[in-house]
């Protein structure tokens, strides 16, 4: 029954599973919240500023670096959600498709097989930089609570990873599949593959 469980969730678009459908408007509505709640503080912090003796200023100077950090984070954190849609549409669901482990700077990493060469992985990453030891799928890579995650995407350029249901959606990249800086991948890269990574925003080379 898992196996053809798992079947069913690899074939067609993940955007396509009702679930999933949940699971993103629930992502929405959290990440929405929590820019929210930012805004807010440091609403919170400029009336207390006005309404406290000018003195306190220097008091004040480390709680405004650190809730414009947050909010800077949670911000970028949001405008991912659009790309979170966008690779679902595209790529279906791979049932424990990446290896969860700590990565650079304490972050998470997501290994995943390399789609067109056997024996390879391709990693990403996500978190570690300041702010981000608190989100969760940092918390699960350093505990070990989350070994695996469900995966939908081309690993050599953009992703999204979840929990099992799905759940807890994230989106993650390669750099230069988003950085104008950077050259994009095209080499060992099919063309449908690149095709498909284009049609869920990825930044592509040529043949």
């Amino acid at each position: 029954m898992e196996n053809e469980a798992r079947a069913a969730v690899r074939t067609g678009r993940a955007w396509d599973e009702p679930a999933t459908r949940r699971a993103w408007r629930r992502t929405v509505c959290f990440r929405c919240a929590v820019l929210v709640c930012c805004l807010l503080g440091l609403c919170a912090w400029l009336f207390a500023v006005v309404t406290t003796p000018a003195w306190l200023l220097v008091l004040w100077l480390p709680v405004l670096c650190a809730g414009l950090w947050y909010t800077l984070l949670a911000a970028s954190v949001a405008a991912t959600l659009p790309g979170v849609r966008r690779v679902l549409r595209v790529y279906p669901w791979q049932a424990d498709g990446a290896e969860v482990s700590v990565g650079k700077g304490r972050g998470a990493r997501f290994t995943v097989a390399d789609p067109e060469r056997v024996g390879k992985a391709v990693r990403l990453g996500h978190g570690g930089v300041i702010g981000t030891g608190r989100h969760f799928w940092v918390r699960a890579a350093r505990s070990g609570r989350c070994t695996t995650a469900w995966f939908a995407g081309d690993p050599r350029y953009v992703a999204v990873v979840a929990t099992p249901g799905p759940g807890n959606l994230l989106r993650v990249a390669q750099r230069e599949a988003l950085d104008s800086r950077m050259s994009p991948r095209s080499r060992g890269v099919s063309a449908e593959a690149r095709a498909r990574a284009r049609a869920a925003g990825a930044r592509v080379g040529g043949a």
